[in-house]
């Protein structure tokens, strides 16, 4: 809502619209909450336990990555130790390794992949369908290539 005419401003709304609920000092702040969560256990790992546990949603934190570059930079290093501690998880079996894939194909875009190749010689496919018809190679589809 806007001031009557001739008020000023209404405190924290001096630069148009309504006022925030996040300040920038209270951002930074939860920068440092993070940074110390992080810290406190090893198996803090997942940032909606974090979210749950001060009041607010993930959606947030999606918001302060990119308004707050002190809260970008800290959530940063918390995505790549939660990377670190699937990847170690997994490999030690101390975690499941179908979550953990999941988790780092959704969260960090890692994805297991494979190969596959064609066993036999590398011969024309028409010369290989012939050979399979009638079972014999035919050196003229091989010759004329």
């Amino acid at each position: 809502m806007s001031p009557p005419l001739n008020h000023p401003a209404y405190l924290g709304s001096e630069t148009g619209g309504r006022p925030k609920k996040y300040t920038d000092e209270f951002i930074e702040a939860e920068a440092d909450e993070l940074d110390a969560w992080m810290k406190e256990k090893k198996e803090n790992i997942f940032i909606e336990d974090f979210c749950i546990e001060r009041g607010y949603s993930f959606t947030r934190v999606n918001e302060w990555e990119k308004s707050n570059e002190k809260f970008g930079e800290t959530y940063s290093m918390f995505k790549m130790r939660q990377k670190v501690a699937l990847f170690k998880g997994g490999l030690t079996k101390k975690l499941s390794y179908p979550m953990c894939a999941l988790i780092l194909g959704h969260a960090h875009g890692v994805f297991a992949k494979t190969e596959q190749t064609v066993s036999g010689s590398a011969v024309s496919p028409l010369a290989w369908i012939l050979e399979m018809a009638d079972g014999k190679s035919k050196n003229l589809v091989q010759e004329n290539e």
